[in-house]
């Protein structure tokens, strides 16, 4: 069975994830995040899982070779289609993926990687404002803001500032995305295969203008 193949790209706070689950929601294509790969492994308990929760209780990152075999594992279910959100984001992970592909997937699969532009002076808007709370609710100070000021209007808890939203690590976090994902992104653009979304739009729009390119090159 042919099986699509879409890759989504962007920074820290772009709403790239957000833009995958829509897209995973319209298609019923499998939606593939390392994040949430990792986290079903560790509360399932598997031999993988333990093994990366040793790394994530020590503040490590997990080795590659454990990202591999998740990725590879979910490659192996059966979907008409994959949409990767936020991986591979170096060329190490590019190179890991492609031998992947090459093992799974046939050459005429259509592949696309489409990156959710956004400004390096929004990303920090969007992350310096942003809060949460301990039962996982997250609120916006400019756009989802609670009823009341530093309260969460779900459990009453007290909201707070993540560590990767402050000003001194998102900075760092913009600065390691721009290092190591351009020349991801400049691989699939020099193979014609780079759609460039403006990420600075409401998000249905957003949607709309990726389903929109989606059709145009017959991949929906």
């Amino acid at each position: 069975m042919q099986k699509t193949i879409i890759i989504f790209f962007g920074p820290p706070g772009s709403g790239k994830g957000t833009q995958a689950e829509l897209l995973a929601k319209k298609t019923d294509w499998q939606k593939i995040s390392t994040g949430d790969l990792l986290r079903s492994e560790v509360a399932a308990k598997t031999k993988l899982g333990k093994l990366a929760d040793k790394y994530l209780k020590t503040g490590k990152l997990v080795p590659d070779r454990f990202i591999v075999e998740m990725v590879d594992n979910s490659l192996k279910k059966k979907s008409s289609g994959f949409i990767f959100d936020g991986y591979p984001r170096n060329l190490k992970q590019l190179k890991d993926l492609l031998l992947m592909f090459k093992k799974r997937i046939k050459k005429s699969a259509p592949i696309y990687a489409i990156e959710i532009a956004v400004s390096d002076k929004e990303v920090k808007q969007r992350l310096g404002q942003r809060r949460m709370c301990a039962c996982g609710k997250v609120y916006h100070l400019l756009y989802n803001s609670p009823i009341n000021e530093g309260i969460c209007d779900i459990c009453g808890g007290k909201l707070f500032t993540r560590n990767d939203d402050k000003p001194k690590v998102i900075s760092h976090r913009l600065k390691v995305y721009h290092h190591d994902g351009q020349a991801v992104l400049d691989y699939w653009r020099v193979l014609g295969k780079l759609i460039k979304i403006n990420g600075e739009q409401p998000i249905a729009k957003i949607h709309n203008d990726i389903m929109e390119k989606l059709r145009e090159l017959k991949v929906i």
